[in-house]
């Protein structure tokens, strides 16, 4: 692959995250692929009325992104054609009046909630399974009548950093260790933090978190300086691949200042006049590049 091809290619995958019908496109084919895969087995079983009820969350998923999968999944089953769609909200009143009813607390009437649910013919449910980057997603379709589940549809999703509370630090994601044998290093062996490259610097004083927050400052602060900086990097006609250790912008931990960081780059370096980069801009830069390669040695990866 020669430098301009790869040019291209970094560039697309910009275009990819951060242009119109592009945006988040591979989130978008998961649930529209979910609500295709729930339309024709519904269209075979001669199943015409869906109703997209909420679905429930597990692993640290907000209700945000449980509201936006059943949202996403109603949008792709009216896109589809192929069913009818009752309104959630009319439909969640519904199965409260249908509560009271059996509860007797109301008097059924011919007119009443039954008559709704007997006009549903499935309805659409399930679970969410948050993960460090992705959602796992279980959506049923069942039977409003019997309970029985007719169909199930499995996918998984990119996270929107939007919805993500931000008490939720990407560091609560840890995988199961199990059970780990004693090692003998010997009486002589002293063991302190500094013997392992990642591992946290000062942690009785709890210094990296405060540090990753003054980085994340200097970032946003240095953002259109260094969106300049890696531009004119790619127009040099020498630019190489083979440099870079990690994609521009990688570093940078912040979901939306990583997204302003890739449009202002996106936009710098397809500019017909090359971005001006003032001293203080590259100093600036330079100071900031070399803090993220501080942290990430002493304090972990970024």
């Amino acid at each position: 692959m020669n430098e301009k091809n790869f040019k291209k290619i970094f560039l697309t995958a910009i275009l990819a995250l951060f242009q119109g019908a592009s945006l988040a496109s591979a989130s978008e084919d998961v649930y529209q692929k979910m609500a295709d895969d729930f339309a024709g087995y519904s269209a075979g079983k001669k199943v015409k009325s869906i109703a997209v009820l909420g679905f429930s969350r597990k692993a640290q998923t907000s209700r945000e992104e449980s509201e936006y999968v059943s949202e996403k999944l109603l949008a792709g089953l009216s896109q589809s054609g192929k069913v009818n769609l009752l309104e959630r909200g009319q439909l969640d009143k519904v199965l409260e009046e249908r509560k009271l009813e059996l509860a007797g607390i109301t008097q059924e009437t011919p007119g009443g909630a039954q008559r709704w649910v007997n006009a549903t013919d499935a309805v659409i449910t399930g679970t969410v399974f948050g993960t460090a980057e992705h959602l796992t997603i279980i959506a049923k379709l069942i039977d409003p009548r019997t309970g029985a589940v007719l169909h199930i549809v499995e996918g998984e999703a990119e996270r929107q950093p939007e919805m993500v509370p931000p008490e939720w630090s990407e560091d609560f994601y840890m995988p199961e260790l199990g059970t780990m044998s004693p090692i003998s290093l010997g009486k002589n062996f002293n063991l302190s933090f500094g013997n392992f490259r990642d591992a946290p610097a000062g942690l009785d004083e709890h210094t990296c978190g405060a540090r990753h927050e003054r980085l994340a400052v200097r970032q946003s602060a240095a953002l259109e300086a260094k969106a300049k900086y890696w531009a004119l990097k790619m127009k040099e006609p020498g630019f190489s691949r083979a440099r870079l250790t990690k994609n521009p912008g990688g570093e940078i931990k912040d979901g939306k200042i990583k997204k302003r960081f890739y449009e202002l780059l996106l936009r710098f370096y397809r500019s017909a006049r090359a971005p001006q980069l003032s001293e203080a801009e590259r100093n600036m830069v330079s100071s900031v590049m070399e803090e993220e390669g501080k942290i990430s040695n002493e304090c972990g990866m970024l």
